[in-house]
């Protein structure tokens, strides 16, 4: 709940997150565009995604989710035109939360099968959720999507504004994570160390894979592979009580061999489409508590359903884990709490034109330090900055908007307190069930071909398959031990079996 990991150097990310805001921004308030101009800020979004990824893919990343980010920044402003229009022509409020639930669902599917971990989709659905607010002050759905357009562009030059100076630095910054974690690993073998090194270790890897330099010679290369053997004999060695390591742990991913290249796009979607997987059961869960909350919150006499259904399903979209999605709607909560705190204490100043917009880049500066870090802090910028720029300043009556705020976060985190525990009970069993019998399926497959050239494919295809089989069977362990335990024989034998494959020199013959 406290914690605040170290990742490194945060404040080029933090410093990228303030200027894309704070340049169209303040560029519009000089030319005259006013308060308007903020709404850029919806597509500054698309730096956050940019953040450690090689310059090699993070154009590709930052502009895609740009467009995303345009594309829904339009339908919730289109939408909110109805919600918010004439008395005969209005939209039911209800449209806006079905929309924003099959968003919310699309885009959690999406960012699960593909495993791009945080942000995922919460500022994409907070981008429309705050678009459709947008009518409700006279901004039209026009001057919605070019602003947001704007911001995003400003978030593609100033993604790769480093790229000619130190075009490296991603990849060195990463593997030099890696490293620092390794090295604290072998001062003090904690649990904590350990999973922060597994988990540097190998997001070091998938960035050289995309920056093109595994298996080139580079030096990055060779300083991460020493540090990745060092890291991979300490963890299967024993522990300090001399007990062997047995147990579901991250660390259970990290053998001696490079890790694979993440497997297709295609392969990670259609994998994820199967019904009974972790992805399909996010879903379902969104497109149930989403209608829900929003349902509750106009029957509660509210305005703002929205509010109910972000809530809802910021804390759902994650992924199935009932453990850590009651801590995120923890987070939400204090975070909410104090955010609204935050805006009180803003409200004392004329938040207009220039201030507004500093108001606002500082905010999103915050948000960057601290969204992957740690939930509550994030939500204590989020908030406001949510809230000024849904009116593009401050709420007329800012008592009643905190107060409506405070009550339809509070329906919104039980809400999906309720979803997170009552629907799809036991998912975590079919989900770990799922897993390994894709590992069971791909290991079959690979005995069974006879092409040298389908091998490369599918040993990566094996590999994120276990990477999966180990999430899943860290949630199940987490949400109920003792079935976990009765199958714990057979998931042992499967990943022993896939590792071996995985470091077999030859196939298919040795698989068997």
């Amino acid at each position: 709940m406290l914690a605040v990991p170290r990742q490194g150097r945060q404040w080029p990310g933090v410093a990228r997150a303030a200027v894309t805001v704070a340049l169209p921004g303040l560029s519009g308030v000089a030319l005259g565009a006013g308060a308007v101009s903020t709404i850029a800020t919806l597509g500054a979004f698309a730096v956050v995604y940019g953040e450690g990824r090689p310059y090699r893919v993070r154009w590709r990343t930052v502009a895609i989710v740009g467009a995303v980010l345009v594309a829904l920044a339009g339908i919730g402003a289109a939408v909110g035109s109805g919600v918010h229009g004439s008395a005969g022509s209005a939209l039911s409020p209800m449209a806006l939360v079905l929309t924003m639930s099959v968003v919310v669902a699309a885009c959690a599917f999406v960012v699960d099968a593909l495993r791009l971990g945080a942000p995922g989709a919460f500022l994409m659905v907070l981008a429309l959720e705050i678009a459709s607010a947008l009518p409700a002050v006279g901004v039209s759905v026009g001057e919605t999507v070019a602003w947001t357009a704007i911001g995003a562009g400003t978030a593609l030059v100033v993604a790769m504004s480093g790229v000619l100076v130190r075009p490296r630095t991603p990849e060195r910054t990463a593997v030099a994570a890696a490293v620092a974690a390794v090295d604290a690993v072998l001062e003090d073998n904690s649990p904590v160390r350990r999973r922060a090194a597994v988990r540097d270790l190998h997001a070091a890897w998938q960035c050289l894979h995309d920056a093109g330099l595994v298996g080139s010679g580079h030096s990055l290369v060779r300083t991460l592979q020493v540090a990745h053997v060092r890291c991979a004999t300490a963890l299967h060695g024993v522990d300090h009580d001399g007990v062997d390591h047995d147990e579901a742990t991250p660390e259970d991913d990290l053998q001696q061999q490079i890790p694979l290249r993440r497997p297709s796009i295609r392969y990670r979607l259609v994998r994820a489409a199967h019904p009974r997987g972790r992805s399909a059961t996010v879903v379902v869960r969104l497109l149930v508590a989403g209608p829900v909350a929003g349902a509750v919150a106009l029957g509660l006499g509210f305005g703002r359903p929205d509010w109910a259904v972000i809530t809802a399903a910021m804390i759902l979209h994650q992924g199935p884990d009932r453990i850590l999605g009651t801590y995120r709607a923890a987070h939400r909560f204090v975070g909410t709490v104090l955010g609204l705190v935050l805006l009180v204490g803003l409200s004392w100043f004329d938040l207009r034109g220039v201030v507004l917009v500093v108001v606002l880049a500082s905010a999103m500066a915050g948000i960057q330090a601290f969204l992957v870090r740690n939930y509550s802090l994030a939500m204590v910028f989020i908030t406001p900055l949510a809230m000024l720029l849904g009116v593009l300043g401050t709420p007329v009556d800012l008592v009643a908007a905190a107060s409506e705020r405070f009550v339809e976060t509070v329906v919104g985190v039980g809400v999906a307190l309720a979803v997170l525990w009552g629907v799809l009970p036991r998912a975590h069993r079919r989900i770990l069930s799922d897993a390994d019998a894709q590992v069971s399926d791909t290991i079959s497959r690979i005995t069974r071909t006879t092409g040298a050239g389908e091998l490369p494919e599918l040993r990566r295809d094996l590999e994120f398959e276990l990477h999966a089989s180990t999430t899943a069977a860290i949630t199940a362990a987490h949400t109920d031990a003792e079935w976990t335990r009765e199958r714990w024989p057979e998931h042992r034998r499967l990943h022993e079996l896939g590792y071996r494959i995985l470091t077999a020199p030859r196939l298919p013959d040795r698989a068997r």
